[in-house]
């Protein structure tokens, strides 16, 4: 019987080519629009996941405020994890480690610069999961300067040679490391990646032993059953135990005065599992997912395939008339509900099969231009897994039995005696549901447009917006200690050509300003959360930077190395309105007691960090030359050629260090690479979801025009002309796209109001001609759609449809 079935919706599918390929065509680009978006979920989803103990692991965070500024960071105090360790019992092992997010490194003749240098204890493959190809886990990480090397950077310094044993320099101090173990490169889908790995003992932070300082990232694995709440209460513990004691020690003041002011800080915990999707904390190890984004990304793939199915269930109800016939002659000749009801799903089943073939072979010819736009490297090894073709066929399966139910249950309801006599034509004109799912339809495709301007407006507005300083034309030159004592000559040399407009060393360049300390003014007596940037006396010049109140450092006054500049978010903070020789008392790089500096300046507020965040207190100082990067203005014109010029200056005086750089202006795009990649997937996926209910429209416009012919014919045999006729065809439709119209705008503009642009401190609004153009834009394609038929039928020649009459 089933086999009946399918050949018999093979004879009706070939009989009716245009119908068919309109389904089969929407029905394909639902159904890959949709399993592309699933595997993206699904890839976000297994962040962590093989993790042998990931359920059991969690990383410890720092989170509190301090005079209304609030800070969430995901490093945490040096000794932390021995404490973890030696006083919790619950607790099976604990491990720190540190990054460096850059360092030179020379091997022989061949210099790079790596972007993910992990210093960790020596316990790091017992406590993760990671694969060592080459030498002993266990021992890899003892002692200093071992270097644990991924498979490809091995590749990449020594080619086909036994990379263990070999010597690489690194650092500006070119501080020779042995090579002690190689390691399979961390899946995509970790939160944790790295380059190399280098050993703990190497870095003298790691035996810090002050609390107040959070440097490290500190994780701990639970004992199996263990109640990680307990975990939690000893982590409150820690604050009083260890970091209130050396508040009181460094600051001054104890813990409990301390949040009498308004003030707290605190210890906390989260799932390691949690981290990639569910945090989105300061100095995360890489950028994050958002698990907004997967609903978002979810309801998408969703809304699109429903789409596809309501095409099918309007093009089936839409020929009703055309089938009706059919099931009364059946049903006179003894034909029961439920065999027609199982010939018009397998019918509709049979058309899913053949579109998720289609679709799985889209998939395969889009998924690397999908991994582009979504920043993935998902591959097509997932097709090898004999359970995803099974998945497929039972998803297209599923997917006919929804899309062909209500045809086959509405289609087979007709009283056989009614359908033979013609009574049921009539009826078919219309149909309250029809109108219903193209409604739906057009809600989804206007609401994704909607959604596209606004994220579309937001990347724009965030991109221009005036920082408060110059950020085009300055290169962010990194690596610069390397210069050493030949700093001042580089930047001198630098100087003599006309093409650099000024030059300065700092210890962080915005967007990456991200040093901070505790500040008490000696006026008030008040403690502040400050960031610290240490600049020299060109840097006002270098980076465009305006002040408000008081001068800039200068070389004139020996006296500003122990001065500061403030922005006005601190001079407001702090409770000050005129500048008149205030002091700051704090810890300002080396010095193991508190200094008192004073206030020479006021800049005017500039955005120092990311623009999901309103602009922090900022404190400036002097600081030595040379520092960790350097600012160089460039004047505008043939950008190339300067860089090659600053790289041969830089050769000369570097000590054969790699020359690396980036620009000012591109790294604050970069901080927002989530947000593009957001906006361009929904870009995508809007047009597909409009073109594949324009698709449905213009075979549903197709079914309609034809029901309509005679009248049409009619109409023109009487006078009626052809802007009439096609206003006549075209006008139903429009209506339902104003009413999807009116549902989505309002809606549309709650939710991204609400739950997407609140993530910005700095927005943009949603405008009502933003809102007003989409809605013109869905008429006009809704209409352009149906044109094609309306101008068909309303141009025939009347009698080729009455003669028949």
């Amino acid at each position: 019987m089933l086999k009946n079935y399918f050949i018999t919706a093979w004879r009706i599918m070939a009989r009716q080519k245009g119908y068919t390929a309109i389904n089969i065509l929407g029905l394909s680009l639902g159904i890959a629009a949709s399993i592309l978006i699933s595997i993206y979920i699904i890839d976000e989803l297994s962040y962590d996941k093989f993790q042998k103990d990931g359920e059991r692991i969690y990383r410890v965070y720092m989170q509190g405020q301090m005079q209304d500024n609030a800070f969430e960071v995901a490093m945490t105090p040096a000794p932390m994890a021995q404490a973890l360790k030696e006083e919790v019992p619950e607790v099976e092992d604990a491990i720190r480690f540190g990054i460096f997010r850059t360092m030179p490194m020379q091997y022989e003749d061949k210099t790079f610069t790596e972007e993910r240098i992990m210093v960790s204890d020596p316990n790091f493959f017992d406590f993760f999961t990671f694969k060592v190809l080459q030498g002993n886990p266990k021992t890899a990480l003892e002692g200093t300067d071992k270097l644990v090397i991924t498979e490809s950077g091995a590749k990449k310094y020594f080619g086909d040679e036994d990379p263990i044993g070999k010597i690489i320099l690194r650092g500006a101090e070119k501080r020779a490391s042995e090579i002690s173990a190689v390691v399979a490169d961390p899946p995509q889908n970790s939160h944790i990646t790295f380059d190399m790995l280098l050993s703990g003992e190497s870095w003298g932070y790691m035996k810090n032993e002050q609390w107040s300082s959070s440097n490290l990232y500190t994780y701990f694995k639970i004992h199996p059953g263990a109640d990680a709440n307990k975990v939690q209460e000893a982590l409150e513990v820690f604050i009083t135990k260890y970091f209130g004691v050396e508040l009181e020690k460094f600051m001054g003041i104890s813990l409990e005065q301390f949040k009498a002011a308004g003030n707290s800080a605190g210890f906390y915990m989260q799932p390691m599992l949690d981290i990639h999707l569910h945090s989105n904390l300061q100095e995360e190890i890489k950028p994050t997912g958002n698990i907004q984004y997967l609903y978002i990304f979810g309801a998408v793939a969703l809304f699109i395939i429903f789409i596809a199915c309501i095409n099918f269930m309007n093009l089936s109800t839409a020929r009703s008339a055309n089938r009706a016939k059919e099931v009364g002659v059946r049903k006179s000749v003894g034909a029961i509900r439920s065999r027609l009801v199982g010939q018009f799903l397998s019918e509709s089943v049979l058309y899913n099969l053949i579109s998720t073939l289609i679709a799985t072979i889209l998939i395969i010819i889009l998924l690397r231009p999908f991994n582009n736009l979504a920043g993935k490297s998902l591959d097509l090894w997932i097709f090898l897994n004999p359970l995803v073709p099974l998945g497929l066929i039972l998803f297209a399966v599923l997917i006919g039995i929804i899309a062909g139910s209500y045809p086959a249950f509405y289609l087979t309801s007709f009283n056989p005696a009614n359908v033979l006599k013609g009574k049921i034509r009539n009826g078919a004109k219309r149909s309250t549901f029809r109108n219903g799912l193209v409604i739906f339809q057009f809600l989804v495709s206007i609401s994704l447009i909607i959604s596209s301007m606004v994220v579309y407006k937001q990347l724009q507005y965030i991109q221009n917006k005036n920082l408060g300083f110059e950020k085009e034309n300055v290169i962010n030159l990194l690596h610069t200690m390397s210069l050493e004592k030949n700093a001042k000559a580089f930047k001198d040399e630098v100087l003599q050509y006309p093409d650099f407009v000024a030059a300065s060393f700092a210890n962080r360049l915005p967007p990456n300003i991200d040093w901070n300390s505790v500040f008490k003014t000696t006026d008030t007596q008040q403690d502040f959360l400050c960031n610290l940037y240490f600049v020299d006396h060109e840097h006002l010049d270098a980076m465009g930077y305006n002040m408000a109140q008081g001068r800039f450092f200068s070389r004139d006054f020996l006296s500003d190395s122990a001065a500061v500049i403030v922005n006005e978010t601190a001079f407001r903070q702090m409770g000050w309105t005129e500048l008149d020789g205030q002091k700051i008392s704090g810890f300002w790089g080396d010095n193991d007691e508190p200094v008192e500096r004073t206030v020479i300046g006021v800049i005017e507020d500039f955005n120092f960090q990311s623009l999901h965040h309103n602009v922090r207190p900022l404190i400036m100082t002097l600081s030595g030359e040379p520092n960790y990067e350097m600012a160089i203005k460039l004047n505008s014109g043939n950008v190339g050629e300067k860089i090659a010029l600053l790289e041969s200056i830089w050769k000369k005086h570097s000590n054969g260090n790699a020359f690396e750089y980036t620009f000012i202006d591109a790294n604050f795009d970069a901080l927002f690479r989530s947000e593009q990649k957001m906006g361009n997937i929904i870009l995508v996926f809007t047009i597909l979801a409009i073109s594949i209910a324009c698709l449905g429209l213009f075979g549903l416009a197709a079914f309609t025009t034809e029901q309509r012919s005679k009248e049409i014919s009619i109409r023109k045999a009487l006078g009626a002309t052809m802007p009439q006729l096609v206003t006549i065809l075209s006008k139903d439709f429009t209506i339902l796209v104003l009413l999807a119209f009116i549902i989505a705008a309002p809606l549309t503009y709650y939710i991204m109001n609400q739950f997407w642009l609140q993530n910005f401190a700095y927005r943009t609004d949603i405008d009502i001609l933003m809102i007003l153009g989409s809605g013109l834009i869905s008429i006009f394609i809704a209409w352009l759609t149906v044109s094609y038929q309306s101008f068909k039928t309303a141009a025939s020649n009347p009698v080729d449809y009455l003669r028949n009459d």
